[in-house]
Parts: C-alpha cells; structure tokens; sequence
C-alpha cells in the first residue's frame, strides 16, 4: 500500500470579502465551532417572545463581532463596537448574508 498524507494547510479555502463601514476591508474565514454555539443562541433568543430586545442586540452584536474578528486580517472585532456602529437592520443582513449565502452556499457546494 502507498504511503498517503493529507495536509490541512493545502485544503482550499473560502474567504467573505466585507468591507465594513469604516472602510476596513476583512477576509473573513469559516466559523468555528464557538461562533455556531453563539448563533444557537441568538435562534433561542429570537424565537422566545419574551427576550429583552437588549440581550438579543448584545448577542447580535456578538455574532457579528466574532465572525469578523474570524479574518486573514487579524483585525479584532469588539462586540461593544459593533453594538456602537451597527443598527439591528444592518446586524440582521450580515448574519443572514453570513449564514445562509457564505456557510449555506459551502455546505451545498458538491465540490
């Protein structure tokens, strides 16, 4: 039998390219298992009526911050700066853009 290697430095990867509205622009990464642990959370909160709007904005906030701070950049996102610079409307189109398009597009892709 061949001697057979597997090397994860080779495997190809998938960026987001986002610019924020600063100007920064950020090639942002996968999420990693923490991330998706924080988004379950944020679903929780979503769909319980009687959530505070604000825990739902921190843990938005949150989500956002850590999927940008997940970047080839190494540009780190506070969750305070994202609560400061981004309304619910604009966290709400990242994650869903995030989420459903750039990880959703990943796991649909045969190749």
């Amino acid at each position: 039998m061949a001697n057979l290697s597997f090397n994860f430095n080779k495997i190809k990867r998938t960026y987001l390219n986002v610019t924020l509205k600063d100007g920064t622009a950020l090639q942002v990464k996968m999420p990693t298992k923490n991330t998706f642990g924080k988004v379950q959370a944020l679903n929780r909160l979503q769909d319980d009526e009687n959530a505070d709007v604000a825990d739902v904005m921190d843990t938005m906030a949150a989500v956002m911050a850590d999927c940008l701070s997940n970047n080839l950049n190494g540009v780190r996102i506070k969750a305070e700066q994202i609560a400061e610079e981004y309304d619910i409307e604009e966290m709400t189109a990242f994650i869903g853009e995030y989420y459903e398009k750039f990880v959703g597009g990943l796991q649909n892709n045969p190749n």
